[in-house]
């Protein structure tokens, strides 16, 4: 496949992109331009491509509405000449941009991999082995990205507003229909929970190591990517994750 048959695709609002979201999103940008693909940034105007109705009953839940806003995206940008279109969240961090590859996935579509490590109930570290969409792969004729936007638009148009939960068309619903049909994975491409995040930003830690023993026993490739989860954070972490995200930078590795 002809690289500038492929399109990256982005989105947030630009004011976020003062902190340290800026450098994540350029991660992106110059990998994109080092393997020579075609490449898409928006702002909030991302939102107008939802139906009024639906963006009138989301108003109070922006990501779900970034949820389908995506797969609408990532439809259009198919329809209008691409091979394959790819979707990476604006709290995304490459930093292994040399084996950060998406040529060899065989599949249609593909999700980023999560390997979710915090607390259980008894207050012992374990890993949750999940899909993500901060990171979607889709191929011109695929036939899961328009069941994916029928399935999403009928859930919210169900679905009381009072009943409307986080994720209730994002992760949690791709993780319970890939545990029925499997989609495709972006393996190196992961998600880190605010206690890996601790422990990088401190030299090492317990949470960091399970991590690396849940690759290990997974058997995956380096991790060369990964969602920082924006979301959880707040104005008090903004300055541990600039130090985060600099030395991941640097690195060049997670462990």
């Amino acid at each position: 496949m002809a690289a500038s048959r492929t399109i990256i695709l982005q989105s947030h609002n630009f004011q976020v992109l003062r902190g340290w979201i800026g450098p994540c999103v350029d991660s992106v940008r110059r990998w994109t331009e080092q393997r020579g693909y075609d490449y898409r940034f928006l702002g909030d105007e991302i939102f107008d491509l939802l139906p009024d109705d639906l963006r009138l009953k989301l108003q109070d839940h922006l990501p779900i509405q970034a949820d389908l806003a995506r797969l609408v995206l990532l439809r259009d940008a198919l329809s209008n000449g691409y091979d394959r279109a790819v979707w990476f969240d604006a709290d995304l961090l490459v930093f292994a941009p040399d084996l950060l590859e998406i040529d060899s996935i065989p599949e249609t579509n593909a999700f980023g991999r999560e390997l979710w490590v915090d607390t259980d109930v008894g207050k012992r570290l374990k890993t949750w082995r999940n899909i993500h969409n901060a990171a979607c792969l889709f191929r011109k004729g695929d036939p899961v990205l328009p069941f994916l936007i029928h399935a999403t638009e009928n859930i919210v148009n169900e679905v009381a507003p009072d009943k409307i939960t986080p994720q209730i068309v994002g992760p949690k619903f791709l993780t319970a229909l890939d545990n029925i049909t499997r989609f495709g994975r972006m393996n190196s491409v992961g998600a880190l929970s605010p206690l890996v995040l601790h422990d990088i930003a401190s030299g090492g830690g317990p949470a960091l190591d399970a991590l690396q023993g849940a690759v290990l026993k997974d058997k995956l490739p380096t991790p060369t990517a990964a969602n920082l989860r924006a979301s959880l954070q707040s104005p008090e972490t903004s300055g541990r994750m600039d130090r985060i995200v600099q030395l991941l930078l640097e690195k060049r590795r997670l462990f």
